[in-house]
């Protein structure tokens, strides 16, 4: 039994089978085989059971689970995958939503005896219905066999802040017409287009036909709350067609006060100053000055006096940062 490479000693292997370390020795969730190797129990991890077992088996490598990840488990089904993720995040949280109430009585009966199993009954498309649950997580994990999988994953990953996601993409779910490498791609590039750096794309064949797993990273961004006297600064987005707070993403070696402070000139026209950075998770926010107008900005920009109706962004965020802000300025 070694460990298996980029696992970080999570997940092992033995004459080509996967196995994890059993969180709850001597219970078999679905039928697998259990090995003792020096006194530890392992569960054997099937690929024709585990789509995520079957992308570690394909020889995936973009693989980010820790022992004390927070995880966002999307399609949880009757919980044959979310047992591993529950040994492999042996210190962590694995959130499970399951929208079918048949499977979802089976993951409570797994959390009985797998405390870091947490099982949600919502629709994985409605991330809001679930923040009862949580604030933050490390990674999204969605295995949701409808239309639209790509934008599952980015929706639920800008809800809760993750750093990576893993979508498995069932071709035949997106569309019957499309051959599964165009849905494949067509996947790739919406989730490119929802600001995802693309890690890896693999196909599952011979675990599962038509099936691929898609790995990506959100990259570092920043935005800033700027005020001039007691209004904030937000700009226009004509393609998102809403209002937003100026940002973006990190280029290089810039601090986030930096990347900031750049977006803000080249997307509003004004010059600030950052005071404050607060960390949220997948980006950071800066609370800053407006110094005043140096140039016209790629987008319109106004001022304003509360978050105004027509957003391009998560509401509940910006109702947060914005005071946060004001008292960093010294303007509550």
């Amino acid at each position: 039994m070694e460990p298996l490479q980029g696992t970080e000693g999570t997940v092992f292997s033995d004459r080509g089978r996967l196995y994890t370390r059993s969180a709850d020795p001597g219970k078999r969730v679905y039928s697998e085989r259990l090995v003792t190797v020096d006194g530890r129990e392992y569960r054997e991890w099937s690929a024709t059971r585990s789509k995520l077992s079957a992308y570690l088996s394909a020889g995936g490598k973009e693989f980010h689970l820790r022992p004390d990840s927070r995880i966002l488990y999307l399609g949880a089904a009757n919980g044959t995958t979310v047992s591993h993720v529950s040994d492999i995040a042996s210190k962590g949280e694995v959130y499970s939503v399951e929208f079918s109430p048949r499977s979802f009585r089976d993951l409570v009966k797994l959390s009985e005896t797998r405390p870091n199993v947490f099982p949600i009954l919502a629709d994985a498309t409605k991330p809001d219905e679930y923040s009862f649950a949580m604030e933050k997580v490390d990674l999204v994990y969605s295995d949701v066999a409808q239309k639209n999988q790509a934008d599952i994953l980015a929706d639920n990953m800008d809800r809760y802040g993750a750093r990576f996601g893993m979508v498995c993409i069932k071709a035949r779910s997106e569309d019957v017409t499309a051959s599964p490498e165009s849905v494949f791609e067509m996947s790739r590039k919406r989730l490119r287009e929802r600001g995802m750096k693309i890690l890896d794309v693999r196909s599952l064949e011979p675990f599962e036909k038509d099936h691929a797993m898609i790995v990506v990273e959100r990259p570092r961004t920043a935005y800033c709350v700027a005020f001039k006297d007691t209004g904030f600064l937000m700009v226009y987005h004509p393609r998102r067609k809403g209002w937003e707070m100026p940002g973006g993403k990190l280029e290089g070696a810039e601090t986030s006060a930096e990347a900031a402070t750049r977006e803000c000139l080249e997307e509003s026209g004004y010059r600030i100053e950052v005071v404050a950075v607060r960390d949220i998770g997948y980006c950071d926010v800066c609370a800053a000055r407006v110094i005043g107008k140096e140039k016209e900005g790629e987008m319109k920009a106004e001022f304003f006096d509360y978050v105004p109706d027509e957003l391009s962004f998560d509401r509940t965020e910006y109702e947060t940062v914005v005071p946060w802000a004001k008292e960093r300025l010294g303007l509550l």
